[in-house]
This record gives structure tokens, sequence and C-alpha cells, in this order.
């Protein structure tokens, strides 16, 4: 083999070394700023999910298992999450809040997403899908389902806005009433499950409206407390 090449794979080989590196010091210093910030505001830490936790993620669409049943997200069946990383456990006068990430995969694909979970006893939701009407979206779901979603016939704007499912329509026309909604056209950058006594919330990619293809977004941990406090307050407007 030639000089030439064998520097050339060493260097390849180099560099790949390096970039592993770069993702692992990357993730330890992630890692290691949530637990700052879990301390701070008295959160316990889990550097993975348990088996438990991640059984119950199963009843939403978006963590159906790949090729199997899924409940609110049209597109559940093609995606499934591994690797739930950086958990934040908090519960307080019966809720239970969850953060954490999760690696979506498409194919043998994968990018890490950010997400709030919120259970409470209190709660009966209806099992519904809410994400943000994106040209994009609209595109992916024309060709993937024939579902084009329940329309709130006395918020047009809102409609346009957000694509909603539900396999409870009635209940869900019943919860979504004006006050919800207009609540809800005030926040920005946000996708909602919900299903009996449990909620997820997504926080949204903004930049997707208009040059990033990813939907979702992987919070920096300097956002949290803010995404945080977002995420409690849609919480309890669909706990009310």
């Amino acid at each position: 083999m030639p000089v030439a090449l064998i520097i050339f794979f060493a260097l390849l080989f180099l560099l790949g070394i390096l970039v592993v590196s770069h993702h692992f010091v990357k993730e330890k210093k992630r890692r290691t700023e949530f637990i700052r910030i879990a301390e701070e505001l008295g959160l316990s830490f889990s550097k993975k999910a348990d088996r438990a936790f991640r059984k119950r993620l199963k009843d939403f669409g978006r963590f159906a298992s790949r090729g199997g049943k899924y409940r609110a997200s049209p597109v559940g069946k093609y995606r499934y999450h591994a690797n739930i990383i950086n958990v934040l456990r908090d519960s307080r006068n019966g809720v239970e809040m969850v953060f954490f990430e999760c690696r979506q995969r498409w194919g043998k694909s994968g990018a890490m997403d950010s997400v709030f979970y919120f259970r409470s006893p209190s709660m009966n939701l209806p099992q519904f899908s809410l994400r943000e009407m994106l040209p994009a979206t609209q595109l992916l779901l024309g060709f993937m389902t024939p579902n084009s979603g329940i329309n709130l016939k006395n918020h047009p704007k809102f409609s346009e806005m957000y694509y909603l499912t539900s396999n409870n329509e009635k209940a869900v026309l019943k919860l979504f009433d004006d006050k919800l909604v207009s609540f809800l056209e005030n926040q920005d950058g946000f996708h909602i499950e919900a299903n009996h006594d449990e909620i997820i919330i997504y926080t949204a990619n903004t930049e997707y409206r208009t040059t990033n293809y990813r939907p979702y977004k992987r919070i920096e941990p300097h956002e949290f407390k803010q995404l945080r406090s977002s995420a409690i307050d849609i919480f309890e407007h669909f706990r009310a």
C-alpha cells in the first residue's frame, strides 16, 4: 500500500477519534450542567430513565414501538426513541414532573429532543396530539395520513396554526374551549401529547419554520428554567 494512502487513512482514523472525543466531552459537560441545575432546584438527577418510566411513555404516539400500535401521532409508527438521558425528576403536591432528553430515530439516523412530562391523578384528559402545522408538516402528513385533523370552527386561526388529532373528537372539542385556545395561541414553540393523567410537552425548534427541517429542539441547559416554567404553565392550564 502506498505511503500516501497509509497516511490518509491514519489521518482519517485520527479525525474520527477527535470527533467522537468531542462528542463525549460535550455530552459530559451537558450532564454536569444538568446535575448542577438539579441540585439548585432540588430535583433528582439520573443519567438514564428506568424501565418503568420508559414503559409508561409507550402510551404516547411519539414513543410507540417501531412498527407497533400508536395512539396520538399519525407518524408515530415510523419513529421510536432510545437513549433517554439527563433525567430530572420532581414530585410535589401529587404532581410528577420529569424532564429528559431522548434520541429520535428515523431509520438509522437520530437526533436528540428535550421533553417535559407531567402526571397528575387530578387530570383525566382525552388522548390527543397537538403540534404546529408548518408547511413541511403539511406535506409530510399529506403523504403519510388521510387525517386532516380536528377543526375548531370557532377558532380558524388556531386550526391553521396547529394540527390536532384524537381518538375522542367529542371530548377534545369540549376540552379546547375559548379560554384554553386563547391561552395556547399566545404561546410559542411547543408540541403536546396527552393521555388520561399524563401529558408531554416538546419544545419546538422555531428555526424549523424557515430553515431547519427538525421540528423539535434539544434545549440548552441555560434555557431549562425558563422553558420549565412555560411547560408548567401549559400543564396547569390543562389541569384546571
